[in-house]
């Protein structure tokens, strides 16, 4: 599989004013940059990379934060056992009534 020139992730401040920057290392995210990539209708390389990148960004902060419950799936490796990464993202639709996000367990969806 094609290895991309780009990391995607997040960077977040936890519940105890902890700041984080995680990189994603899930396949799902550099196949959703090609497919972007690979259907843009920009003329060079260069362009639809750019395009690439936006589509991949708005997908992440916009679809993603908004209008999904967002988890992570987090990982390390045995040799950075302080080094944390997201190897995978869970992030089904976000339900509202009455104006608030209802939770729901995972066997509800």
């Amino acid at each position: 599989m094609e290895k991309i020139p780009y990391q995607f992730g997040y960077r977040f401040t936890d519940k105890d004013n902890i700041k984080h920057s995680y990189t994603i290392s899930d396949w799902e995210i550099s196949q959703l940059y090609r497919g972007c990539r690979d259907r843009s209708k920009a003329i060079t390389a260069e362009e639809r990379e750019k395009e690439a990148i936006l589509k991949v960004r708005q997908k992440l902060e916009d679809e993603f934060l908004s209008k999904k419950d967002l988890y992570f799936i987090v990982g390390n490796l045995k040799n950075h056992s302080k080094v944390f990464m997201i190897i995978g993202i869970f992030y089904p639709p976000k339900v509202i009534q009455n104006t608030k996000a209802q939770n729901l367990s995972l066997f509800d969806l």
